[in-house]
């Protein structure tokens, strides 16, 4: 008898399996039949769900990387250092993410390595493209002493984590800025659609709101994701931690609110802020998902204070965050194309693939790598409360 034991068979795993099963066939879909079969993109719509969902997201949702990394290792607020390494790893399975993602997005996927030879210096996504390959690199040395951590070779291990000592602040420093370029760079592809893009979405500082829109948005999901750890994966961060960095999120959403009424304001399309339509309707939900009530519930102690309801909000400011990205992407082409737009199953089946293939190698990396303190913290979360809780 053999005491090899299989994995045992539980509901989420069985889901998994059926996520990947369906990612398999649409990857086959999209090489093997092509765009036609695999997608509902068209000429006048070649940009949908993968770059909307996949890409701008991606990037956008791993800014609370580079974020906590400066706050710790550049500003030094050392206490946020038991979740920098959650957020850095976040940030490094979102890029894989969008790497992975690219593969589908490009028409010739095999040609990916042209902007590394092959050099166009007019070209935004050229920048892009390299701000992808070098951020992805600062990310991989940045998390790469939790993986060496793990070498039984002592001395090679001590000489490494020596060496990265002496270099991690140049690398913090590197993706502060290959970050801040990088998420900047996305919002300046749209600058090139003028007058394609509809008026609520279009500004000549897209690059500006991209950038301000994703440091919030990135500082949710690492506290989302903080939280399920806790909750499901039994680690012990100080809940204070989070409610703290709820506390950074409202001044960003109310810079970045401001922001952007003024520059509709100033570019003579607040009329289109009140006309009955579709883009109009997608708009503020965006607007009230994104700004409006997580300013209103993150401003206040009870909220902040209390796990589930910050966990909540914070998940509203992420599906705020991805309305945008999508809105910017496939809403505001809608009406200059004449073309209206439904992924196809297979464009979803992807998507959701990748992001799980990320969840799960998230998951086992807290589970088996010291990502996030797994013994309970000096300061316990209701210690912290305020009396009306």
């Amino acid at each position: 008898m053999s005491n090899i034991r299989l994995p045992k068979i539980t509901f989420w795993r069985a889901v998994v399996a059926l996520i990947f099963l369906a990612g398999a066939y649409a990857t086959y879909a999209r090489f093997a039949l092509g765009f036609n079969q695999s997608t509902n993109l068209t000429d006048a719509q070649p940009w949908g769900l993968w770059v909307g969902l996949g890409t701008l997201c991606g990037v956008g949702l791993s800014a609370g990387g580079f974020a906590l990394a400066a706050a710790v290792y550049l500003l030094g607020f050392d206490r946020y250092r038991p979740v920098v390494r959650a957020a850095v790893l976040l940030s490094f399975l979102g890029y894989l993410s969008v790497m992975v993602g690219m593969m589908y997005e490009l028409g010739l996927p095999w040609r990916i390595w042209h902007p590394i030879f092959m050099w166009n210096r007019h070209s935004v996504l050229f920048e892009v493209s390299w701000c992808v390959m070098l951020y992805s690199t600062v990310l991989a040395l940045e998390f790469s002493p939790s993986l060496v951590e793990k070498i039984p070779f002592v001395r090679l291990r001590n000489l490494y984590l020596k060496c990265h000592h002496h270099i991690l602040i140049a690398l913090v420093l590197a993706g502060a800025i290959l970050s801040s370029l990088h998420q900047s760079f996305l919002g300046g592809l749209y600058l090139l659609a003028k007058g394609k893009v509809d008026p609520l979405w279009y500004s000549s500082y897209l690059p500006t709101l991209f950038y301000l829109s994703a440091v919030p948005a990135g500082l949710a999901a690492t506290i989302v994701a903080v939280y399920l750890c806790n909750r499901s994966l039994r680690t012990r961060v100080d809940l204070n931690i989070l409610a703290e960095m709820s506390q950074i999120i409202v001044p960003m959403l109310y810079v970045y609110a401001i922001f952007r009424g003024v520059d509709i304001v100033s570019h003579g399309n607040a009329s289109y802020l009140w006309m009955w339509r579709e883009e109009t309707l997608l708009f503020w939900v965006e607007i009230v998902l994104f700004v409006l009530a997580p300013i209103a519930l993150l401003s206040r102690e009870r909220v902040r204070y209390n796990p589930n309801a910050l966990y909540g909000t914070c998940a509203l400011v992420i599906m705020g965050f991805m309305a945008n990205r999508l809105n910017v992407s496939i809403t505001a082409f809608q009406t200059s194309s004449g073309f209206y737009y439904v992924p196809r199953w297979t464009e979803f089946a992807l998507t959701l693939a990748t992001i799980t293939a990320a969840v799960v190698a998230f998951h086992y990396a807290v589970v088996y790598l010291e990502i996030l303190p797994k013994t309970r913290p000096v300061t316990k979360w209701m210690a912290a409360q305020p009396a009306s809780v």
